[in-house]
């Protein structure tokens, strides 16, 4: 039967302690692991995500475009845009065209052109407008503005929540760039091929009208990576490590990159525009 001794013994008129019984004595011990286990790496862990739901704001759910921007438009709609969007130095031809009010943020247009791309908005992005200006989320404000590369970057920032399409991008001539993932820095060039002004009491849309080409695969080294991908399926013999590598980037063998599936594209800005107007 187990046993517990003062550590002080040095007033041996002190009694003895009562024996514990094996249950008590197990209990205990059971006691004692447990506060062993619980380190103070968990208690931070679950005071950081506590805080992280008290904020409201979740990162991951922003990157992976779940989250719409709060700012979707500035001002009222009055015209509508009829924007291309290509794909630059690719190994085919991939281009959308689309029709936005031409008031929308240069943030919510980002969800807009990933959607009609194709991308699955697993990286982040920027507009690249004249004279150095980047457009970039506030979040991305907020971590330039703390870090020693934004101090020491010729570029300048400005916040893609507050700024819209026709505050920096007219019809006939002008042109500005849309990067996505700045590792395989996917970049697009974007323009305005025509624009209208709306009816009265007409609603303003946001539609996929054209489209060509399929998306690449998202991280397979850009459009060089890509183009590599394409030239790998044309071999009539391939090895083992061939075919795995085609088959991660879920590239089959009749694979045609100049194709894609518009309607299903559609689908999406079309379900994305009704996800814009249930927020507004």
């Amino acid at each position: 039967m187990a046993k517990i001794k003062k550590l002080n013994t040095s007033n041996k008129s002190d009694k003895q302690e009562k024996p514990l019984s094996n249950k008590e004595f197990w209990a205990m011990l059971q006691d004692m692991m447990k506060e062993m286990n619980e380190s103070p790496e968990d208690d931070e862990e679950e005071e950081f995500d506590e805080d992280e739901e008290n904020n409201g704001f979740d990162d991951e759910d922003y990157l992976l475009g779940l989250t719409l921007p709060k700012q979707k438009f500035i001002g009222k709609s009055k015209r509508e845009f009829h924007i291309r969007i290509k794909l630059n130095d690719a190994p085919v031809n991939i281009w959308r065209e689309l029709v936005v009010p031409s008031n929308i943020t240069l943030e919510l247009l980002a969800f807009v052109i990933l959607d009609a791309m194709g991308w699955k908005h697993e990286h982040l992005y920027q507009f690249i407008g004249k004279n150095n200006t980047n457009y970039i989320n506030s979040k991305e404000m907020k971590e330039q503005a703390n870090s020693f590369m934004g101090f020491m970057s010729r570029v300048h920032y400005q916040n893609s929540e507050k700024t819209s399409l026709e505050m920096v991008l007219q019809p006939k001539g002008d042109r500005m760039k849309f990067e996505y993932d700045y590792g395989d820095s996917w970049t697009h060039d974007l323009w305005v091929k025509r624009a209208r002004d709306y009816a009265p009491d007409e609603e303003p849309v946001i539609k996929l009208l054209k489209a060509h080409g399929a998306c690449p695969p998202e991280d397979c080294g850009g459009v060089w990576g890509y183009a590599e991908l394409l030239e790998l399926n044309k071999k009539k013999r391939k090895s083992a490590d061939d075919k795995e590598r085609l088959e991660w980037y879920d590239i089959p063998k009749d694979f045609d990159p100049e194709a894609c599936d518009l309607e299903w594209l559609q689908e999406d800005v079309e379900a994305l525009w009704y996800e814009i107007k249930e927020e507004m």
